[in-house]
């Protein structure tokens, strides 16, 4: 008896998807994300992307519960092509849940952007500054085949900034 418990409790292991696993295999997508957003030349390389790593309904709610749909953040994405580039970007998972048919994430998202500071606003007029800018969120992951898909994003609280300080902090 012993013996069936066991082997059916080995079962019920084996079909459930382990956190850990789990939690590596979205902060590994994290990465790619992060990666390709610095890499982005083309229109074409956003729209490719983003039929990968992303559910065709993808959305993002903002801070003040405004949702935006995929055709206002590819316009936005296609707009950074042509803006200063970020020095660094990094997304790392705070909270992981499983759900149903995916994974709950909170991410803390960091970007690390050079800037020549013309107005003066963090010290002297012309000062060239690293602003460090954190904003977390809450993301939807789905199961899609063996692999995932991010589906929904909603932003926690507004973005902190960090004038020189290190490239990032988790």
């Amino acid at each position: 008896m012993h013996i069936m418990f066991v082997a059916a409790l080995g079962l019920l292991q084996a079909s459930s998807p382990d956190a850990f696993d789990v939690q590596a295999d979205l902060q590994g997508r994290y990465a790619e994300i992060s990666q390709a957003t610095l890499q982005f030349a083309t229109e074409q390389d956003v729209d490719d992307f983003h039929e990968v790593m992303y559910t065709p309904d993808w959305a993002v709610t903002d801070v003040a519960g405004q949702r935006h749909e995929w055709a206002q953040l590819r316009a936005e994405a296609l707009q950074a092509l042509t803006a200063p580039r970020l020095d660094a970007m990094v997304q790392s998972i705070q909270t992981l849940s499983l759900t149903a048919s995916g994974a709950t994430t909170v991410v803390n998202i960091t970007t690390v952007r050079t800037e020549i500071d013309a107005e003066g606003r963090y010290g002297a007029k012309g000062a060239t500054h690293r602003l460090n800018e954190t904003t977390s969120y809450r993301d939807t992951w789905v199961r899609v085949g063996d692999g995932w898909k991010l589906k929904a994003r909603e932003q926690l609280h507004l973005h902190k900034v960090q004038v020189d300080k290190p490239d990032y902090e988790p």
